[in-house]
């Protein structure tokens, strides 16, 4: 019983961080823009909201609610990381795989040479940064109620994302500028300011990913254990569509979670076996879905006004 408690505390936690991520990659690709550097921005996302909770500043001091400030300054802060990922893929025209990767390197490079060094200044001369604010609102059988509300924030964004996406005039335009951005150009919409938008919009969700990431692990290493990989992959498998995207990160949730329990080694699974079967998923997923998903017909290809 205690197990299966467990396993549902870290089902929400998942749910949460992975949903996030993917709809980072969601927001991005949706306006042409691919962003695989969303580990990165989840690594620095996570190295800013152990600095904004820390007892240093004093917000995780009064309790869990208060923990929307360190937060939204998180989202503000990651998406300054964007805003680089923007000028080079936008302004400069840069390829977009190489900008995504040059931000994964730093973001986990930056994150692990930080930790030690402002885990001993915050955090009163630890080796390893933290979250200053705990789960709370313990239910029993290892489940708080505090999983259960980042889960549902998240979730309630997603079906805001899908309903503006779909809906709204502003939403379609958006989707547009990744499917034919000469089109929407031609309409007199200004490409670019969409585009920038939604690279910005995708680092703020990165960063919000790295910060419930924190505050569910509570103890930061440097990097989110490849979570931003996964949230890559659960948006390639669902076919850079909303609902998909949701179910998917669902079912990623619950096999992370497996691996974060004793159900699976107590049935004789080893326990490498065990904690390799997210990635192993994510491989297979990746096989069978890259080449049967369509993603947004200028996705990775540099806006050219010129060729309206």
């Amino acid at each position: 019983m205690l197990d299966s408690g467990i396993l549902l505390n870290y089902f929400f936690m998942f749910g949460a961080i992975l949903l996030a991520g993917a709809l980072s990659g969601y927001l991005s690709e949706r306006v042409g823009i691919v962003n695989i550097g969303i580990d990165g921005m989840m690594c620095i996302g996570a190295l800013f909201f152990a600095i904004y909770s820390s007892p240093v500043l004093g917000m995780s001091n009064y309790g869990f609610g208060m923990i929307i400030f360190p937060m939204l300054l998180t989202i503000v802060s990651t998406m300054f990381v964007g805003t680089m990922h923007a000028f080079a893929t936008i302004k400069l025209k840069a390829n977009h795989i190489i900008s995504g990767t040059a931000i994964n390197m730093i973001g986990l490079a930056l994150a692990t040479f930080l930790n030690s060094a402002l885990a001993n200044i915050l955090y009163d001369g630890n080796t390893k940064l933290e979250s200053g604010f705990v789960s709370f609102g313990f239910l029993g059988n290892g489940i708080y109620a505090s999983s259960i509300i980042m889960f549902v924030i998240v979730l309630i964004i997603a079906a805001f994302t899908y309903v503006f996406m779909r809906y709204t005039k502003t939403g379609l335009r958006y989707n547009a500028v990744g499917e034919n951005p000469n089109a929407v150009d031609a309409q007199g919409i200004s490409v670019i300011k969409y585009q920038w938008i939604g690279v910005l919009l995708s680092s703020a969700m990165a960063g919000l990913a790295g910060a419930l990431f924190l505050f569910n692990v509570q103890t930061f290493s440097g990097n989110t254990a490849g979570l931003g990989f996964l949230a890559l992959a659960i948006m390639v498998a669902g076919g850079w569509k909303i609902e998909w995207i949701t179910l998917i990160s669902l079912c990623f949730s619950l096999f992370t979670s497996l691996s974060q329990t004793n159900i699976l080694t107590n049935m004789g699974i080893p326990k490498e076996v065990v904690f390799a079967i997210p990635y192993i998923i994510t491989i297979v997923v990746l096989l069978a879905f890259s080449k049967r998903t369509m993603a947004p017909a200028h996705d990775g290809i540099p806006f050219d006004k010129s060729k309206r």
